[in-house]
């Protein structure tokens, strides 16, 4: 059976109960969140949950065969098993115990997994399956999410501080959390004023997604090399390289195509949300770098890169590195058609 990530807080425990739930794609983060809604649906059971990675079972399989055919593993009353990093080796298993997990709630996490796969054919359509895509979210829907935080915290917020703590997340369900639980601190001894939402979002991994803007959007092919030379440096997967390029890159496209009898100045003034301060600065120095035809270009391949990750059958670091070479070399520079 499928099922969209965004429909899972609208289930009942009982619909995920003696199921096993298939939760994949490239998007780890929604994952790891998706774990946790699943999993508080039974706190007041006081279920047991078990985390194990694949490889580990696989080397042991008697262990949960013989708990879910006879019940005896890890513990008498646990009933929640997490099984990370799975491929279709974890099948040979599942089979055998599929059928006898009573009052008992089996997770898989997986990474991308093509429409051929045997483990994503077994979620899809195994009468005792459930299987969450997990695709990259638009800012639309980590928004959305963040509302939903907001409110189950009681938090009041402007629209402009909601704008600062999205500007921070990097599209992650994760970076919403901490900033969610670090107000929920503040409040108790102080007003939670934009300079307290900016000090608590201003961490070293926001820091890192502006030195990435500034870095690949300058024009400067030797900063452009040295941080293709040292990558590993910035801690960020190439989809959220992509991810903070992407939204960064529409953000300058829809003021630019603003009302054009304003000045830049004045576009970006009257921008809803509002823009986070430093940035505007940002924004004015790259167009005077780049022009509007070459943002669309970039912004274009920027969509066709992350598709092509998952087509092409090269290494993501080799494609990643000979996009960033091809779109970003003085010549691409010279003459748009020369982007790939």
């Amino acid at each position: 059976m499928l099922l969209k990530s965004q429909e899972l807080i609208l289930k009942k425990k009982d619909f995920f109960n003696e199921k096993i739930i298939l939760l994949y794609g490239e998007n780890q983060d929604l994952i790891q969140d998706l774990n946790q809604q699943i999993i508080s649906l039974f706190l007041n059971e006081k279920k047991i949950t078990k985390n194990v990675f694949e490889e580990d079972l696989i080397k042991n399989p008697e262990d949960i065969i013989n708990y879910y055919l006879n019940g005896s593993l890890f513990d008498d009353n646990k009933n929640i098993l997490v099984i990370k990093n799975c491929s279709e080796k974890i099948l040979e298993i599942i089979n055998k115990v599929k059928n006898n997990i009573t009052d008992n709630l089996i997770i898989l996490n997986s990474e991308i997994l093509l429409k051929n796969s045997k483990l994503r054919q077994f979620g899809e359509y195994d009468k005792l399956s459930i299987c969450i895509p997990c695709y990259q979210e638009t800012k639309f829907d980590i928004k959305k999410f963040l509302i939903q935080q907001i409110q189950k915290n009681k938090i009041q917020l402007s629209e402009t501080q909601i704008e600062i703590i999205m500007n921070s997340a990097s599209l992650k369900r994760s970076k919403i959390k901490e900033v969610i639980e670090k107000i929920n601190l503040y409040q108790n001894s102080k007003k939670i004023t934009e300079q307290v939402i900016e000090e608590i979002c201003t961490d070293p991994d926001l820091k890192k997604n502006d030195e990435i803007i500034d870095i690949l959007l300058s024009k400067k092919e030797n900063y452009i090399n040295d941080f293709i030379s040292n990558m590993s440096n910035y801690e960020k997967n190439f989809i959220e390289i992509i991810i903070i390029l992407r939204s960064f890159i529409i953000k300058i496209l829809e003021i630019q195509e603003s009302n054009k009898n304003l000045s830049v100045d004045e576009k970006i003034n009257q921008y809803k949300p509002p823009i986070f301060w430093k940035d505007k600065d940002r924004i004015k120095n790259i167009l005077k770098f780049w022009k509007i035809n070459e943002l669309k270009k970039f912004l274009s391949n920027l969509n066709k890169i992350e598709t092509d990750f998952k087509k092409i059958d090269l290494s993501q670091d080799t494609q990643f590195y000979y996009f960033l070479t091809q779109n970003l070399s003085k010549i691409s520079f010279k003459n748009t058609n020369n982007f790939i």
